[in-house]
């Protein structure tokens, strides 16, 4: 083959392409539109071209050469077919429109894949626990690590629960009692007593039985000693002091301190009404308690995909919130005017917002309602507004995670063929060095 031939012939893992030199030339700055005689790849023998390439990438590339589109065959992955063209230094800013959803869909399956990796077990900082401070911290943050660990995590589990019970149940008036934990005389507090506030009188002038008190202070001690530990061990400090679920612990730990402390000194909250106010303040935060069941998220992966599905969705949730208060506002100002000779209800635009949000959400309190035809005729849209308004970003955010969840499970039986492959190849080496040390867990003990 000379140079001047009109039609150009390449060998491409054994199948053979013929093409036209002109059709080479359409981008003329690709390793297609400069090959001469001269180039490595050309066999004189044959005068032909060879490339150890994919062939069927080939006949993309040709074709994208001739019709100017590139077109993406359904069983070429995305991935692939990029670094052929950038083997052939082909700009990928052709793609045909009808192929567009087949050639990106794997930068979306990758950057899902990411997260998903991100996010498996971030703060492991040591693959295997060789020192005692790599392994408690192996045993405090990866539960699958050893049985120890998985003990731990249990454990850890069960006293957010009980942690969580007692919260709830600490007002309850048949679980009080006579002060014991501060004594003081509660009669010279009257107006405590005669402010009919039951709920006043319960949490000041009496105390939590003696098994409540000690399970509360029982589950401080452990989420201190849990959060102090941690540090301790933490090969990263930085990381650990901002991790939000180590926040949550700080804060839950601060929060009920200040609430253990407060309870030896009633007399202060009983005289002083911004004491009591911080009391209640410390309570009401340390319910923050229910995010520590986020740690659930490290051992059960469909809970991580459902809190990165909702991280992914946070721009559609910013939609929905930014078009549900346009929404709110314009069927208040409505329900307003259509309500104006209503003397009962509907007195000011705020009011009025409250009647759009309850009937937005379909909630419907009924205990603000329009009474005239227009009023009911503003509802009638106002409610099928909210139904809109709510359901399309929760259809975006179900998509979201349902590909999230189909890319876990792809990622975790793939984690499942890692762990089955080096068991094979310990149970091999094993067999071979029958004396020497097997690892596993993270922890290292003789081989049987």
């Amino acid at each position: 083959m000379t140079q001047s031939a009109s039609r150009v012939k390449f060998n491409i893992r054994g199948r053979i392409f013929e093409t036209f030199a002109s059709t080479l030339k359409a981008v003329s700055d690709s390793k297609l539109g400069r090959l001469t005689p001269e180039h490595e790849s050309y066999d004189g023998n044959n005068q032909e071209y060879f490339f150890d390439r994919d062939p069927d990438l080939f006949n993309v590339i040709l074709n994208l050469l001739v019709t100017g589109n590139l077109h993406v065959p359904r069983q070429v992955c995305g991935a692939l077919l990029r670094e052929e063209l950038s083997f052939w230094e082909i700009g990928n800013g052709n793609v045909s429109k009808c192929c567009w959803r087949q050639y990106f869909q794997h930068e979306d399956d990758m950057s899902v894949l990411k997260d998903l990796i991100d996010n498996e077990d971030s703060n492991s900082a040591w693959i295997e626990g060789e020192t005692l401070k790599e392994r408690i911290w192996l045993v405090l943050n990866s539960p699958g690590s050893s049985k120890f660990a998985k003990t731990w995590y249990i454990l850890y589990l069960c006293v957010v629960f009980i942690s969580i019970v007692v919260f709830c149940i600490w007002n309850i008036e048949g679980l009080r009692t006579e002060l014991y934990v501060s004594d003081f005389i509660t009669h010279h507090y009257p107006d405590i007593h005669l402010s009919g506030n039951d709920k006043l009188t319960t949490l000041i002038l009496t105390d939590p039985v003696p098994a409540l008190f000690a399970l509360e202070t029982g589950c401080l001690v452990f989420f201190m000693v849990e959060w102090v530990l941690g540090l301790a061990v933490c090969p990263r400090k930085r990381d650990y002091l901002t991790s939000w679920t180590h926040v949550v612990s700080f804060v839950l730990v601060f929060a009920m301190l200040m609430n253990f402390l407060m309870e030896f000194f009633k007399s202060v909250l009983a005289e002083n009404e911004v004491a009591r106010w911080l009391y209640f303040i410390f309570k009401a935060i340390s319910m923050v308690r229910l995010l520590l069941f986020i740690r659930v998220a490290r051992r059960f992966s469909a809970l991580r995909v459902l809190l990165l599905a909702i991280k992914n969705s946070l721009l559609e949730l910013l939609l929905m919130a930014i078009t549900f208060c346009l929404g709110m506002v314009f069927f208040a100002t409505l329900i307003f005017y259509a309500e104006i000779t209503n003397v009962e209800s509907f007195s000011n635009i705020f009011i009025s917002m409250w009647w759009a949000i309850i009937t937005m959400t379909t909630v419907g309190y009924g205990d603000i309602h329009p009474s005239s035809v227009a009023g009911y005729i503003v509802g009638v849209f106002c409610a099928l507004s909210g139904l809109l308004l709510l359901a399309m970003p929760v259809a975006i955010i179900a998509s979201n995670f349902s590909e999230y969840y189909s890319q876990n499970n792809f990622y975790q039986r793939y984690l499942r063929l890692q762990k089955e492959n080096r068991n094979k190849e310990t149970c091999e080496m094993n067999k071979i060095h029958p004396h020497k040390e097997a690892k596993f867990d993270g922890l290292s003990w003789p081989a049987d």
